[in-house]
């Protein structure tokens, strides 16, 4: 059991520094459009068997620490947990039609193939960055630049997953 918590943590670990060291001073040094969110995917990447409200408590673990970092306590912590809450409706939205079975830990394409992957992602996302953005904003006053961040921030962090995607074959 212990072995299965090891890929995890450690993906944890590197989305948490790579969010923090990297992609913060990215957006800090181009601007405020310029947000790309990759550590949802810490939350994408759970086990399928998992229970919702494990997902949202560890939705709001890497949320509370990201926010540590950037100095927002809260935003991505709420974030976070509501990704945790969204995720089971999106995997089961994107699944196979008979449901999982078993032999697949993850959501990956090694499992169920790339276009329900990005689907699935995509939806994810989208979902989450609205929902950040809004958070951020705290009124949909600002509807009009909720939806502009969402929609740049989305093609940035699709751009990352992709490159995520592309240099660590996730299959646990």
């Amino acid at each position: 059991m212990n072995s299965n918590i090891f890929p995890h943590l450690w993906r944890f670990i590197v989305l948490v520094l790579f969010q923090v060291l990297v992609l913060k001073q990215l957006a800090l040094s181009v601007g405020s459009y310029f947000n790309v969110l990759i550590y949802p995917l810490f939350i994408f990447f759970l086990p399928l068997r998992i229970a919702t409200a494990y997902t949202v408590l560890l939705g709001f673990a890497i949320g509370i620490t990201v926010d540590t970092f950037y100095g927002s306590l809260g935003v991505h912590a709420s974030a976070g947990a509501f990704s945790g809450l969204i995720r089971g409706f999106i995997l089961e939205a994107f699944g196979p039609k008979g449901g999982f079975k078993g032999k697949e830990p993850i959501f990956s394409p090694a499992y169920f193939g790339w276009q329900s992957f990005f689907q699935a992602i995509g939806v994810f996302m989208v979902l989450y960055l609205f929902f950040y953005f809004s958070v951020d904003a705290f009124t949909f006053v600002y509807l009009t630049t909720i939806t502009l961040k969402t929609i740049t921030s989305w093609v940035l962090s699709m751009t990352f997953v992709l490159l995520y995607m592309a240099f660590f074959k996730t299959r646990a």
